[in-house]
């Protein structure tokens, strides 16, 4: 499969999560002892990454891994809030035109070669050519340069509001420049999977486990206290050995055996793990936009925005919730597309369209599409992430109730993308789940389907641009509310809930909690 900027972008997002922050678990803190070093943290992941390039494929198991041995010139803390990672200092001229940033002095990538700005710049450049977010921001910049080793500019043809938050999104890690010349569509191979973080490939048995390793040349920050993929980074795990465990009852079993140490089951195991006195269970503030997305491409059968209003009627988001949620401390019955705790994102425009929910006006409308009693929905799914096959289902049910068959396709994940985009108009609807923490809506899937699903208008590009034309977080947020109400309007997407991740893991496991993926700072208790 010939993988697109746009399916790279719906990979990054489907993640679970690209960026989920809180606070320390029950007795990470002072309670868990002083840190110590060595020993190896076994976790156990879904699926083989298959690369480590978080530009060419951020899927979720890539950006688990890659996030413990790349960096970005920004990176999230533990409010959301970009805080300087690679930068040491940075200006910005008094018109918002021009950016300035200082690299930090004796950061090395993990073959020793120092960090330049040249690897920035040859970074960023391919993120603008690459990646969906890259290509959203690139009209907006005029040039990226290194006028000197220590130093990277950024000269921007209008100000853009969340540039800085877009510098600590998916697709901006840094790699030497010199691992990026004329690469193939997918991506480098393990040999260049070099990056200037705390952690280094070791070694990568494909299909079976991964291994990182320490860097012992590696550059911490300071800060203590900005938590998330920020601040100071300390590496006080001697190796990572991520097993490849594809097979929920396996994962399950192995957990409660001790034959992995950390995990991130389906939410319907959430219960019975939280019951288990061996294992840590804990939530994780952010989470997951959980949606149905219907297909505005000719030849689908919801190109039609009636039945599009219809899809959003007929669908019952409280019985779907229950029958996949797991719990409901895992479970907030939300439109919106950013998570309660990203209160820069945070929405309730829309909630009356949500939480509509009318069988026999949805079978009306259907009709007047043409959709009658006997017509057949096709739904592209997959199982790789079991709550989007069992949603295909539920629809399928609902659906039933009113006379129509639907016929679900289920593939792997990488599959399903593929599937999507060869047949523009050969679907009806497909589930996925979205990172809710992001911070611009250049990043935010919900907005960018458009190339997906045919769901592009001047009326959302005008929105986009009044969002980057913002000066104060208040300009910015009205736009918010103004994007989401026009997304429950549109019905690009239809908004089943919010999902809260949570983590199993040992007791030994200790300085964990602030981020799902994040396994620096972490030790193992004798």
């Amino acid at each position: 499969m010939t993988r697109t900027p746009l399916l790279a972008a719906l990979a990054a997002a489907a993640t679970l999560l690209a960026g989920c922050m809180g606070g320390a678990a029950p007795g990470a803190g002072a309670a868990a002892g002083p840190p110590v070093r060595g020993g190896n943290l076994t976790v156990a992941v879904p699926t083989d990454p298959q690369s480590l390039d978080m530009v060419a494929n951020p899927g979720q198991v890539t950006a688990q891994i890659g996030n413990m041995m790349y960096e970005k010139l920004f990176e999230v803390d533990q409010h959301f809030v970009a805080r300087p990672m690679l930068v040491d200092t940075y200006t910005t001229s008094p018109d918002r035109l021009t950016y300035t940033f200082k690299l930090r002095q004796g950061v090395t990538f993990q073959d020793g070669n120092p960090l330049t700005a040249n690897d920035v710049v040859a970074s960023l450049q391919r993120w603008q050519k690459k990646h969906r977010t890259g290509q959203l921001v690139t009209p907006d910049i005029d040039a990226i340069t290194a006028p000197d080793p220590a130093t990277v500019g950024i000269k921007l043809k209008r100000p853009r509001y969340p540039l800085i938050d877009e510098l600590a999104g998916a697709g901006t890690e840094i790699y030497e420049a010199k691992n990026l010349v004329d690469l193939p569509a997918t991506g480098f191979g393990q040999d260049k999977a070099i990056g200037t973080g705390p952690y280094k490939l070791k070694s990568w048995d494909i299909g079976q486990q991964l291994v990182l390793e320490r860097y012992d040349g590696y550059k911490s920050r300071s800060e203590e206290d900005w938590g998330g993929q920020a601040g100071a980074k300390h590496a006080y795990l001697d190796t990572v050995t991520y097993k490849i465990v594809g097979d929920q009852d396996a994962l399950i079993n192995g957990l409660q055996t001790g034959q992995w140490d950390h995990a991130m089951p389906a939410n319907d195991q959430y219960e019975t793990l939280k019951a288990n006195p061996n294992l840590v269970v804990h939530n994780l503030p952010g989470g997951n936009e959980n949606v149905v997305i219907p297909n505005f491409n000719p030849g689908s059968k919801f190109a039609d925005p009636r039945a599009r209003q219809a899809l959003n009627l007929l669908l019952d988001k409280p019985a779907i919730n229950a029958a996949t949620g797991g719990s409901k401390d895992l479970t907030i019955e939300t439109g919106a597309f950013a998570s309660p705790d990203n209160k820069a994102s945070y929405s309730t425009a829309g909630e009356d369209v949500y939480r509509q929910h009318d069988p026999a006006r949805a079978q009306q409308l259907l009709a007047e599409a043409g959709i009658t009693a006997g017509s057949t929905i096709h739904i592209v799914t997959t199982n790789s992430y079991p709550e989007f096959g069992k949603w295909a289902v539920l629809i399928q049910d609902e659906l039933g109730k009113i006379g129509l068959r639907a016929k679900i396709d289920t593939f792997d994940f990488a599959t399903m993308l593929g599937t999507l985009t060869k047949d523009p108009g050969g679907w009806d609807i497909t589930t996925l789940f979205f990172d809710s923490s992001l911070t611009s809506p250049a990043q935010m899937p919900a907005l960018t389907l458009g190339t997906l699903n045919g769901s592009s208008s001047p009326e959302l590009d005008g929105l986009m641009a009044e969002f980057n034309a913002s000066t104060t977080p208040g300009q910015a947020k009205a736009v918010i509310d103004k994007l989401q109400a026009f997304t429950w309007k549109q019905l690009s997407v239809i908004t089943l809930s919010q999902s809260k991740l949570y983590a199993a893991y040992t007791p030994r496991l200790k300085g964990y909690g602030d981020f799902y993926r994040v396994f620096w700072n972490s030790w193992l208790a004798a």
